[in-house]
């Protein structure tokens, strides 16, 4: 809970820091209106100002935007014109004054080199002079594979240099506080090893790459000489949702939660995949709209189709609610985004920054999600240690009553042994002695199949199955209760094939199936009545049936005594106690040993004459199953 409260705070501080910082310590950019009228784009010369833009959205090939420059005054001008969005490759020319002919002038734009940029700037800047009272026309030459919708600004350098400032003092903020979240899980990976918080942080590398792509900071901050991070836009927008899908596959746990959609999952991690590498081919230069647009559009279906997961979810996982708000924030932002470079919401401080908020919003809910995922982590592993306790206290138990027994049991069939070697003496004795011996065996050969079972997770082995003969493992059951039967005045019928055998464990087969099915048939059987034991078999199959004639189980306790963990106890006829473990045991045995079990049952609330319960247990037939091992 303390690692819970830790992350919100943790996580609500880096937000507000965020938002603080950055409304306190940006620059303001200069006026920029000062030339406004002096500018004029396009043929009809419409007034191009501070915030006009221009919309070319994608396209394939080159286009070409003419400027038409005048400066009203008397004194000569320096001034700068630039785009504040990825522009590619841009070519300034100009017509010379005799020929009108076009003559090269600059090259600039973001899929430039940083460092072999003429403006050193994350904008595409061209420095312009003009004489008193001249007039020029300059002419743009556009390659482009991004999304061109730009505005377009006319100011000094020093106004340049002031938006670009407060441009990326906000974007290291924004990458200061998503860098430390990243951190932050990447150790919490380490100390928990679950993989939910690896592929967050992925995911969150990823999308504030494209992010800081999208608005030149890598090439700011990493200067290359001979490429661009920004000409390669397309493959850091794939791997964010590559690592988007990576992400929601794992938290949502869609291979359990959601199978159905597995596909589409692996259909927005493989098409990403190859427009990745599309990115680094001439495949893009060639088919920028068709690429672009499709990565634009997997990139919507990909959030409303996680959306959709996460409603689908919200009665299944207690994150889903989380997980759904965070991409509910983001696709807001991103139609925001996608509508302001294609030209149909108009760029203003929202706008521009709709996928800076929309990540802060996403990541800073994941997290939250994270945090509860720990929470529910630490109660799991504390009711695992718990259990865990639970379950060695248990063994040991059982480990130090099987070595004393075993040392008791040693004596007494030692002795019992020799006792039925002597001449007999009386016939009583002789029988009770045999008793002793039997029971003894018994009781060892169920401490040996229970140190067996213990040592199975250990060794990894399996106890092995071999025949059984049936009418003799009951005859022995029914010498153990010989006493009981006689004690009720319960006579024991068998009608069992001499021949009639299972693959089974002796022992197991004995004690935890037969032994419980007699012991409760005489502890609900009245006096001077009849339990039948009987076999038939089939070519596939043997089953064995057990009928008393007793007061019988009341329907709605069937289930619950044979077929659930549910522990349920009754007094017998005589008050004999139960502990209610011996039915669900028996029943998992017989599933141990392949078989199939049923019950029928009349209380006797239901018909006082018809009363009893009939056991029926069948068993593959061993003539037509070969010599297995438990659990293969």
């Amino acid at each position: 809970m303390l690692k819970f409260y830790f992350n919100l705070i943790f996580t609500i501080y880096l937000t507000l820091c965020n938002w603080a910082l950055a409304s306190i310590i940006l620059p303001q950019a200069d006026s920029e209106n000062e030339i406004s009228r002096e500018l004029y784009l396009g043929k009809d010369f419409s007034a191009l100002n501070s915030n006009s833009s221009l919309n070319l959205g994608y396209f394939n090939g080159e286009k070409w935007v003419s400027v038409a420059f005048k400066n009203a005054s008397s004194q000569p001008v320096e001034k700068i014109i630039y785009f504040n969005t990825l522009t590619g490759t841009v070519d300034l020319y100009q017509n010379e004054t005799q020929s009108q002919k076009l003559s090269f002038i600059q090259r600039n734009g973001s899929s430039i080199p940083y460092n072999l940029r003429p403006i050193k700037s994350v904008f595409t800047a061209f420095k312009l002079n003009f004489a008193p009272l001249e007039e020029k026309k300059l002419h743009f030459l556009i390659k482009s594979r991004h999304n061109f919708n730009s505005e377009v600004f006319i100011g000094t350098m020093n106004s340049l240099y002031a938006r670009e400032s407060q441009k990326l003092n906000y974007l290291d903020l924004y990458a200061g506080g998503i860098l430390c979240l990243i951190l932050y899980n990447l150790f919490i990976f380490f100390s928990l090893q679950d993989k939910n918080y690896l592929y967050y942080c992925f995911f969150s590398l990823s999308f504030l790459l494209t992010v800081l792509n999208i608005h030149g900071k890598l090439d700011k901050s990493f200067t290359p000489l001979t490429f661009s991070f920004s000409h390669y836009l397309l493959a850091f927008s794939s791997l964010a949702l590559m690592t988007a899908t990576l992400f929601s596959f794992q938290f949502l746990e869609i291979k359990n939660n959601l199978k159905k959609f597995k596909i589409i999952y692996y259909a927005l991690f493989i098409i990403p995949l190859l427009l990745m590498g599309a990115a680094f081919t001439t495949l893009e230069d060639r088919y920028p709209v068709f690429l672009g647009t499709l990565i634009d559009l997997f990139i919507v279906i990909g959030n409303l189709f996680f959306i959709v997961n996460s409603i689908q979810l919200l009665k299944v996982s207690t994150y889903a609610r989380f997980y759904l708000f965070s991409w509910v924030a983001l696709i807001v932002t991103l139609l925001s985004w996608f509508g302001m470079t294609f030209g149909l919401i108009p760029q203003n401080a929202f706008s521009q920054n709709a996928l800076l908020t929309g990540n802060i919003l996403q990541m800073l809910t994941i997290s939250l999600a994270l945090a509860h995922r720990i929470r529910d982590m630490i109660e799991h592993k504390k009711l695992a240690q718990e259990m865990s306790f639970e379950r060695n206290r248990y063994q040991r138990l059982v480990r130090v009553i099987s070595h004393d027994i075993a040392n008791s049991l040693t004596i007494i069939n030692s002795f019992s042994k020799r006792l039925l070697k002597t001449p007999p003496i009386d016939p009583f004795v002789v029988n009770a002695n045999q008793k002793i011996y039997i029971a003894g065996e018994n009781i060892k050969n169920i401490l040996n199949n229970v140190r067996e079972q213990e040592l199975l997770p250990s060794r990894k082995s399996s106890l092995k199955l071999a025949p059984v003969n049936i009418k003799k493992s009951i005859e022995q059951s029914i010498l153990i209760f010989e006493e009981q039967l006689k004690s009720k005045q319960i006579e024991c019928t068998l009608k069992i094939d001499e021949s009639a055998t299972i693959m089974a464990n002796t022992t197991c087969f004995i004690n935890n199936i037969v032994n419980n099915i007699i012991s409760n048939s005489i502890k609900f059987s009245r006096e001077r009545s009849n339990i039948e034991i009987c076999s038939e078999i089939k070519e596939s199959e043997l089953s064995l049936f057990f009928m008393d004639h007793g007061r019988g189980i009341r329907p709605e306790l069937i289930e619950g005594i044979f077929f659930s963990s549910e522990i349920i106890s009754e007094s017998g006829i005589q008050n004999e106690t139960g502990h209610g473990f011996g039915a669900s045991l028996m029943r998992e045995y017989v599933e141990l040993f392949n078989g199939k079990l049923t019950v029928q049952s009349i209380h006797e609330s239901t018909s006082p004459m018809q009363s009893g319960t009939t056991i029926k247990i069948v068993f593959p037939n061993p003539e037509n199953q070969q010599s297995t091992n438990l659990g293969q």
